[in-house]
């Protein structure tokens, strides 16, 4: 039997052709049987449907034995799951299993924008080869994970799996610039994380890797998070600061983590070129890098207009498809257009 726990007040009309209040005395928790030719994902499906999107979030869930008697144990109440989760774990079960076999790395080239192009170093972007779907970029199998509540567990198994790439095919010296979470940053002993763990095994100096801190929603506890990322500095890595521009939160980010590199949004870049008041933003941007003591890293550089805007602005590296297209192997960075 599904139980489901409604946070609000209002039932959804369509929850009475498929269940019942589990009492009398509240409309907040309700029991669903399995109706014939109905399984689990099916039900939870046709809940999910029909239950208004705004009311789903705070609809919790657990499958209990069918033999219930009524009374809710403590146990059973911790087991509750947002309905949504439920749904993405039922429907997309091979989520929470092993995903290291999944996960594809890549390598990008980072190459400065002046000169010749010298490069920096290899972003390591990962795709997920999907059972049905086949490859699955980033952003989206990182919104799955967190329909699943497995962003812990994908972001380890990405970076896991770039830093044996990495170790197979970059020579000592040569950075990979490595994505990480907020969340999985405020861990109390970094030294223990499965990533840190992997890269001493593999023997790769944490010189060699700089750390992308990326903030996919807000991040609860600055002061916490700039903490572990002078820890990781303290272990020998560097920090770099992800998609600023996309979200104005993470301005007030840059001078508190002192990052040794921020990449500027690929949005921001655009709409600079664009606009005399995005230019000027995107400016001031470099300037504050600049006197923090970062490098600039221009994300998604894919035309000669935005190559041109950026070296004139001051950047000082770029990725993209101009620079050098995401390969399996480390390819080197292509020769830049010369821009007037």
């Amino acid at each position: 039997m599904l139980v489901v726990r409604l946070c609000g007040d209002a039932v959804p009309k369509s929850w009475n052709r498929w269940g019942r209040p589990l009492t009398r005395e509240s409309h907040r928790l309700w029991a669903f049987l399995l109706p014939s030719g109905m399984d689990l994902a099916n039900l939870v499906q046709a809940l999910v449907l029909e239950t208004p999107p705004d009311q789903l979030n705070s609809c919790l869930a657990v499958w209990i034995n069918p033999d219930f008697d009524g009374r809710l144990p403590v146990s059973v109440l911790d087991e509750l799951e947002p309905l949504s989760v439920l749904h993405t774990r039922l429907h997309e079960p091979w989520i929470m299993g092993e995903l290291g076999s999944r996960v594809r790395p890549a390598f990008q080239p980072i190459a400065s924008l002046q000169g010749a192009g010298r490069l920096l170093g290899y972003q390591m972007p990962c795709v997920l080869e999907h059972p049905e779907r086949g490859e699955v970029a980033g952003r989206e199998f990182h919104l799955l994970a967190r329909q699943a509540r497995r962003v812990e567990a994908v972001e380890q198994a990405c970076q896991i799996a770039a830093l044996v790439r990495r170790s197979e095919y970059l020579p000592r010296g040569v950075p990979a610039f490595i994505r990480a979470f907020p969340r999985s940053l405020l861990q109390q002993d970094l030294r223990r994380h499965p990533s840190y763990t992997c890269l001493e095994r593999l023997g790769i100096d944490p010189r060699d890797i700089v750390i992308e801190v990326a903030e996919r929603g807000q991040v609860d506890d600055i002061d916490a998070l700039i903490n572990s990322c002078g820890i990781l500095r303290n272990m020998g890595f560097r920090i770099a600061l992800d998609e600023v521009g996309a979200g104005m939160g993470h301005v007030g980010l840059m001078a508190g983590l002192e990052p040794d590199f921020i990449y500027l949004d690929q949005g921001l870049i655009a709409h600079a070129q664009r606009s005399a008041a995005g230019a000027s933003l995107l400016e001031g941007l470099v300037l504050t890098a600049r006197s923090i003591g970062a490098a600039t890293v221009a994300e998604g550089l894919g035309d000669v207009g935005g190559l041109r805007l950026c070296r004139e602005l001051g950047v000082d590296y770029g990725q993209g498809e101009l620079v050098g297209p995401c390969a399996a192997v480390p390819e080197a960075p292509q020769s830049l257009p010369v821009t007037g």
